[in-house]
């Protein structure tokens, strides 16, 4: 009976089924988007796409970029079957960068089924919207970072790993052309990688291996292969969240081309959590296995799997929470990995790009390292180095500003709230597209010109600071608010070293100078490796 039911049940019963599945899909769709909330103008969407198809051919953020000069400075888009409302100017967000705890905005934007489906759901601290879990996060990696040891390590770190590359770049001769952005990724690799765990994972040897082509030792090149596959693992994943970002379920598992760069993605996912899942079991059964009267590793990893416990030194301080489970401490080394590793390396050649079109600004630059370092080309950075080095971090700052490697800034509200004229409900997506704030003529004196004397001890002058009470709020380096990133000291650490390093003792020239910046925005702006 049932088979004689599907039988008689034509193609043309099952286009007609289809058809008015569509009817009504794009009915409900188009109803709830002309009745919705406090409409605002921006592009129209289109069902299950909503705006992610007028994206194709451009950059996310001069997409974005585009939008603002069309709808002005607050305007809606909708991505993977989410409204986002756009925000371009300092203004509108001043409360979502309250420090205070009170304030509306502690939340990202809603953990949508995208990013569930590729490891974003609600653990670690990026993406965590459950207050306490993520409060208690923060409170750890904070600590960790203001340890008075911390410092001191990191640029340990960075003097160590320097050396170990620059006998690289010795071996491969002098004169050699660089492919700056594959060397900082695998060096930011590795630095961030041993910050979470304490492991050496030879990001850099590996790269170098490679360049090489050295097969002498089967068994050490396995190892630097391994090595090599978990960096290339972490920047594919990286890069690979915007796909869940900007499609829905549907789009994502069944559009042609999209659909087969999904399965690859996923396919990346499932490896590099199961190296990071591995990393937390095998640290787990190590602490176990250590007698309380003897010392553990210092890393962030150990310091996750004790909290809580009887070899916590701060248990007193959580004693309303448990001892974090795998997945909890897994959630946290993932954002690590992946808040630390493109982010800085793209930043170090965005800054490499502007001094070299800009001489003048290099020589005071290297006039500062001269003045700080003397003519001693191999000493070792140290922490009061740093605080010194007030030019180059003007440099950095300026370079951000023109080319932000995080472009637009997520939040949620947790009360309702008024931005704009305009009464928003608790749950509202908010998108703070803070490259057109670090461009706005309103806020800065010719904002297309490159000169970092815009924060160059500006407090003896505010020429460009056109409006005081809001340039706070007008750049945007780590974010704002209690949601401000918790990793900017060891940022600002690595760039200034990596900087120093670089331009104290080597010659910088760009294979092709009249070349555009080229660069590809996705989630991040990514640095284009020369082909």
């Amino acid at each position: 009976m049932i088979t004689t039911i599907i039988t008689s049940f034509g193609i043309s019963d099952i286009f007609s089924l289809l058809t008015v599945f569509l009817v009504i899909y794009t009915t409900r769709f188009y109803y709830h988007y002309f009745t919705r909330h406090n409409p605002l103008p921006g592009p129209f969407p289109l069902p299950i796409l909503g705006n992610a198809h007028q994206q194709i051919g451009y950059g996310f953020d001069d997409w974005l970029l585009l939008l603002h000069k069309k709808y002005g400075a607050m305007y809606e888009i909708i991505l993977a079957g989410q409204r986002l409302i756009v925000l371009c100017k300092p203004d509108l967000i001043e409360n979502m960068n309250m420090p205070s705890t009170k304030t509306k905005y502690p939340l990202k934007p809603y953990i949508t089924e995208g990013f569930v489906e590729y490891g974003f759901d609600g653990i670690g601290l990026v993406f965590n919207n459950d207050h306490k879990s993520w409060k208690c996060n923060r409170q750890f990696f904070s600590q960790a970072l203001m340890t008075p040891s911390f410092n001191y390590e990191a640029i340990e770190w960075t003097n160590e790993l320097w050396n170990e590359m620059e006998s690289y770049w010795n071996n491969l001769g002098e004169n050699c052309e660089l492919d700056l952005i594959k060397w900082m990724r695998r060096f930011t690799n590795e630095t961030i990688f041993s910050f979470a765990t304490g492991i050496k994972n030879d990001a850099v040897a590996s790269y170098y291996n490679i360049l090489v082509n050295n097969n002498n030792n089967e068994k050490v090149n396995e190892k630097l292969k391994e090595s090599n596959d978990f960096v290339d693992s972490v920047e594919t994943y990286i890069e690979g969240v915007f796909y869940f970002f900007l499609f829905n379920k549907f789009v994502r598992h069944y559009f042609p081309f999209i659909r087969g760069k999904t399965k690859e993605l996923l396919k990346n996912r499932d490896y590099l959590f199961n190296k990071l899942y591995t990393i937390v079991k095998e640290r787990r059964i190590e602490v176990e296995n250590t007698p309380l009267d003897q010392p553990l590793r210092h890393d962030m990893l150990t310091t996750y799997i004790i909290a809580n416990t009887p070899r916590d030194i701060n248990a007193t301080k959580y004693a309303d929470t448990s001892p974090m489970t795998d997945k909890d401490i897994f959630g946290n080394i993932l954002d690590i990995m992946n808040g630390g590793t493109d982010t800085t390396a793209n930043m170090i050649c965005f800054v490499v790009y502007y001094l070299e079109h800009y001489p003048e600004a290099k020589q005071r630059m290297r006039q500062e390292f001269d003045k700080v370092f003397g003519n001693d080309l191999t000493r070792p950075i140290t922490y009061k180095d740093l605080d010194e080095l007030e030019y180059c971090d003007a440099v950095i700052k300026e370079t951000y500003r023109h080319a932000p490697i995080v472009f637009t800034i997520g939040r949620q509200n947790s009360q309702n709230d008024n931005i704009g004229g305009y009464n928003w409900p608790e749950g509202t997506a908010f998108q703070m597209f803070v490259y057109a704030m670090m461009n706005d003529k309103d806020y800065w004196t010719e904002p297309e010109k490159f000169d970092p004397d815009r924060f160059y001890k500006v407090e003896e002058s505010d020429k460009y600071l056109l409006e005081k009470n809001n340039v706070k709020n007008a750049f945007h380096m780590f974010g704002g608010g209690v949601r401000i990133c918790p990793g900017r000291k060891l940022a600002i650490i690595e760039l200034k070293c990596l900087l120093t390093l670089i331009y104290r003792k080597y010659d910088i020239e760009l294979v092709d100078k009249n070349a555009p910046l080229k660069y590809n925005s996705y989630f991040l702006n990514f640095y284009v490796t020369r082909k």
